[in-house]
């Protein structure tokens, strides 16, 4: 009996964990940066993946503007580029030839510039913060900013491993006399 038990719970994980669940929201009426390039972000985390092993968390995040980029960073990223902005006295320079905490910058964990294909990214344990600012050679043409966010939640590897270890167990079990 015990060994049927297991070897459904190990099929139910197998499947509940291939469906997934998906969570999806919106954050509307964001201030729009007025400083051409630069990055600005949320004082705010993100929510972390505290089972990351377990359950796979992909996001997708699309916007209604096409003059704003968006960016996922770690938290010592949004340090460096809130350090930047704050030896500046809240004045940036961007006629330098530095992409640092800019339009250009490759330091990021996830980057996209099109708000109709949004970003992907996949989340992880770990602190990392949303920014958004302007695309180089354009300010923005409002002053708000409305995101729509998807996060689909499936099993991990781990999790299907873990789960085909208890049904080959379960139907072991189940053949004992």
């Amino acid at each position: 009996m015990i060994g049927y038990l297991m070897a459904g719970f190990a099929l139910f994980l197998i499947v509940i964990g291939s469906i997934g669940y998906t969570i999806e929201g919106e954050v509307e009426d964001i201030p729009t940066p007025n400083i051409d390039g630069f990055v600005f972000f949320s004082d705010e985390a993100l929510p972390e993946n505290p089972v990351s092993l377990f359950v796979s968390a992909d996001t997708i995040i699309t916007w209604d503007r096409d003059d704003i980029f968006l960016v996922i960073a770690n938290e010592s990223k949004k340090t460096q580029c809130d350090g930047i902005r704050a030896n500046q006295g809240g004045f940036l320079q961007t006629e330098s030839n530095s992409q640092t905490c800019q339009y250009g910058d490759t330091g990021y964990e996830a980057t996209a510039i099109d708000g109709t294909s949004g970003a992907q990214w996949h989340v992880i344990s770990g602190t990392y913060y949303a920014g958004i600012g302007t695309q180089s050679g354009a300010l923005p043409a409002g002053t708000d900013l409305n995101l729509s966010y998807e996060v689909k939640l499936s099993a991990s590897f781990p999790t299907y491993l873990f789960s085909f270890l208890i049904g080959i167990g379960g139907v072991g079990l189940s053949r004992m006399k």
